[in-house]
């Protein structure tokens, strides 16, 4: 790995996979990471009457809290970092958003939701796992 996405939602997860990053790139070298943060596409009753300036501005603000401390830790560890925010679904961005950016390994967090749950509630992970061309590192928090 030297080129990686980071897909970060605010989880414990996402925080658990960029701390796999901080420790792989300690035992193997540089790195490059990209965090990318996905928003849902606002439906128009949400933003009715605001600028497309503030809509990104809010979308923005919202991601740069969910990136925070998964940036901080990378800065901690001396890891290059950019950070990314898309809008759309979320499986499919972050595989579009890693072939253009010529990623070689796209490294996310997951909840782990196993049988019924994850069948219901469908799971960004498995589409991921689905659409990608490239390795996907999935990587689980401990439970608490």
């Amino acid at each position: 790995m030297k080129s990686v996405l980071l897909p970060v939602d605010g989880s414990k997860h996402a925080f658990a996979a960029a701390l796999y990053l901080v420790q792989f790139a300690k035992l193997h070298g540089d790195l490059e990471v990209h965090v990318l943060n996905v928003e849902p596409q606002p439906v128009a009753w949400q933003t009715h009457g605001m600028e497309e300036d503030a809509i990104e501005r809010h979308l923005a603000a919202r991601a740069n809290i969910v990136q925070k401390p998964v940036v901080a830790a990378l800065s901690e560890a001396g890891i290059r970092h950019k950070t990314h925010v898309r809008l759309g679904d979320t499986a499919e961005i972050i595989v579009a958003l890693a072939d253009e950016l010529g990623c070689d390994t796209i490294v996310m967090g997951t909840r782990g939701l196993g049988g019924l749950a994850a069948l219901a509630l469908g799971s960004v992970t498995r589409k991921v796992l689905h659409l990608a061309n490239k390795p996907v590192v999935c990587i689980k928090a401990d439970d608490d």
